[in-house]
């Protein structure tokens, strides 16, 4: 049993990262560790920062991953950032962010998942959305945009359990696993029974 995880980004200059992420959207540092670097002087290789309860840790490359670390540098867009659920406060961080001059890529916005979004681009070209649940959103009636509805299901195992196979196979239609698509199925059945 996993008792918890963190994003790691890879960049090229540690101290670079931290200076944007603890001036530019006010994360604090948690943990530094240190290497020598070339011609002896001292680099920072590994940080942890926090903003909330949002971690994340920054590293420089290993010597064995500088080939690929190269490559994925070269791609426009990294196709790696973070999702930071926030409790409140967002249009304030948003405001907070624009006056720092913080790239907006993706202005304040509702999105159709039910959270409220913006996404900025740090200086690594990473994407970090800041998102915030909407206070009346209202979840979709239906089971992935299939034909199973809430109000199939009767909250007694028993009877569900057709409805559970119907649900486990139209997922297993997308190639997710039985076991992956059976947890989903029977917490999506749990969300919705309870009273």
């Amino acid at each position: 049993m996993m008792k918890s995880g963190t994003t790691v980004l890879i960049v090229e200059s540690v101290e670079k990262a931290i200076k944007y992420y603890t001036e530019k959207l006010a994360f604090d540092i948690v943990e530094l560790t240190t290497d020598t670097g070339d011609g002896g002087k001292e680099i920072i290789n590994y940080a942890q920062l926090k903003k909330g309860k949002c971690f994340v840790m920054f590293r420089t490359p290993q010597i064995e991953e500088l080939a690929e670390f190269s490559f994925i540098k070269r791609c426009a867009s990294r196709c790696t950032g973070l999702f930071a659920e926030m409790k409140k406060g967002i249009e304030k961080y948003y405001q907070k962010c624009n006056k720092k001059d913080v790239l907006i890529i993706s202005p304040l916005k509702d999105e159709s998942y039910g959270y409220k979004t913006f996404s900025v681009r740090d200086p690594f070209g990473l994407r970090l959305t800041f998102a915030q649940k909407l206070e009346n959103y209202q979840e979709p009636n239906t089971f992935f945009n299939s034909e199973i509805t809430k109000n199939d299901i009767s909250g007694n195992k028993e009877q569900d359990a057709p409805i559970l196979e119907r649900m486990i196979k139209y997922l297993k239609g997308f190639g997710i696993l039985r076991r992956a698509a059976k947890k989903y199925s029977k917490l999506w059945i749990k969300k919705r029974t309870k009273k």
